[in-house]
């Protein structure tokens, strides 16, 4: 039997009907529930015209539905293309003009939005509207899913079917859709339950992140498939994420360094029962060893910690550093999965050796298919067969992984690579210094200078002789920083993971 995503909830409603498998907000469903109805979705979209291997787009922020409609598309074998609800509208319009949906599913919250991108989106053919009152030119979507059947149906989908288009790359410029399939993603769940042990069926997660990103997508898909309980909000809160980790005992979580520096904020302020919390996982950035302490000692005193490098083009899972792992060095993101080869090479493919800088390049059955209708960028990417990630890194000898840099992020100054997140590690040990990213800049005589962009911690005063000598008392002279922006927060994604250089690089550059 072909095990694909859209059953996994079929095998769990069978196995644990009255359980909870979903939370948004004060919403939930068993898995009973969200079986039958997304059977009900499923059906009413086959009536509509989709057919399996139509994309399908959705525009919402976390919500029941969302997850629904995710699920039910996977039993038709619909491809899914989750837009970024905080995109703005030239990224909507193109991503879902480009990967030509047939479907755009959309809540309440995009109306406006939807209704003016509509005249520009010709090969949608059917518009789900996800919401009270529903305008005259959408499906109503508790409507369509009302006269149907919610009993299983055949489902006709294989591991190798296509299942999601990711759109990734838009920190460094146009996005490119990565295909995921049922079978990379599979993968990336049998490594995931296997080395960190998590989920199991008794596993209850609190997800803080967007559906629409990979790390949080797949992590739903992972709990569908294991039958734990899953639990997003809309936005993320930290009282109301601290909240939940009470009322729900929640046993697992995945963040970041920006989340868990808000969470350890709200318990200064309120005191929270979180005891339950088992494990938790940190990716999106280097967690200082501060600040694990900190997660360890005030915000989760019996979990256990994980760290991860991961990106979509893998489903996304790479490496992982587990608690027992004891690596000589600080930075480390630990070693490949189980199913998952990584390799460092120079610029002409050729492994490098123990403790040299290089390009990290992946190979196993979680790398994507393609990129959506770019065979050059495929072919650049997947060449040789390895997913080609555009990040440094190097190894320790015993085997340990280090995310360095990313390529467009080395600062070539004078002729000398410079890795812009060995200063930001440096600067993160500022006590005066609540955060700071480093940047080439142009410069006439060296081609590029290396300039920190710094946020000071609130009512410190700071000054740009503190933050070069200090570099200079910690990294060779050639590595300090010649200049110091100072500002009042750092662009970032949404989800706070990754601060956006480029923009940074722009605005820096034209002075």
């Amino acid at each position: 039997m072909e095990m694909t995503h859209g059953y996994s909830v079929v095998r769990n409603a069978r196995k644990h009907p009255n359980k909870t498998a979903i939370r948004c907000g004060d919403a939930r469903r068993t898995y009973c529930e969200l079986n039958e109805r997304s059977n009900r979705l499923a059906r009413a979209l086959l009536k509509l015209g989709l057919r399996k291997g139509d994309r399908i787009a959705t525009l919402s922020f976390n919500s029941i539905e969302l997850m629904e409609s995710y699920l039910a598309h996977l039993k038709i074998g619909a491809i899914t293309v989750p837009l970024n609800a905080w995109g703005m509208d030239k990224d909507i319009l193109y991503q879902a003009d480009f990967t030509e949906c047939k479907f755009f599913v959309f809540t309440r919250d995009f109306l406006p939005r939807v209704e003016k991108l509509r005249p520009s989106l010709p090969r949608v053919q059917e518009w789900i509207f996800v919401g009270d009152s529903s305008p005259a030119f959408a499906h109503p979507y508790e409507k369509i899913m009302g006269g149907e059947s919610a009993e299983d149906f055949p489902i006709e989908v294989k591991e190798e079917d296509e299942a999601f288009i990711l759109f990734t790359g838009g920190t460094t410029g146009t996005p490119k859709g990565a295909v995921l399939t049922h079978k990379s993603l599979l993968w990336n769940i049998i490594s995931v339950t296997t080395e960190n042990q998590s989920p199991t069926p008794d596993d209850v997660v609190y997800y803080p992140m967007p559906l629409f990103h990979t790390a949080a997508l797949s992590r739903f898909i992972a709990y569908m498939y294991a039958g734990g309980t899953f639990i997003v909000t809309k936005e993320f809160d930290s009282r109301k994420c601290l909240e939940i980790i009470e009322e729900e005992k929640v046993t697992a979580m995945t963040g970041n360094p920006t989340i868990w520096g808000k969470l350890l904020k709200e318990m200064e302020s309120k005191s929270y029962q979180t005891g339950s919390m088992r494990m938790y996982l940190s990716s999106q950035g280097f967690l200082h060893p501060t600040m694990r302490q900190a997660i360890e000692t005030r915000l989760f005193p019996h979990a256990q910690t994980y760290v991860s490098y991961a990106l979509t083009e893998a489903s996304p899972g790479v490496t992982i550093l587990k608690p027992t792992d004891r690596p000589k060095e600080t930075g480390s993101v630990g070693k490949p999965y189980m199913c998952t080869e990584v390799r460092i090479v120079d610029e002409e493919d050729r492994d490098l050796p123990v403790g040299e800088v290089g390009e990290i390049i992946i190979k196993g059955p979680t790398v994507m298919k393609e990129y959506y209708q770019n065979p050059e960028e495929t072919a650049q990417t997947l060449r040789g067969g390895w997913l080609h990630t555009g990040d440094l890194g190097k190894y320790d000898g015993d085997g340990f992984l280090y995310f360095v840099d990313r390529k467009k992020d080395m600062i070539k100054t004078g002729g000398l690579n410079v890795y812009s997140k060995e200063i930001e590690e440096v600067l993160s040990r500022h006590p005066k210094i609540a955060e700071a990213v480093i940047i080439g800049v142009p410069d006439e005589k060296w081609g590029e200078t290396i300039k920190a962009v710094v946020v000071a911690k609130s009512g410190q005063g700071l000054t740009e002789a503190e933050v070069i000598d200090f570099c200079k008392a910690h990294l060779a002279s050639y590595k300090k920083p010649t200049s110091v922006a100072f500002i009042d927060a750092l662009p970032k994604t949404q989800f706070g993971g990754k601060v956006l250089k480029r923009e940074l690089r722009e605005r820096f550059s034209k002075k």
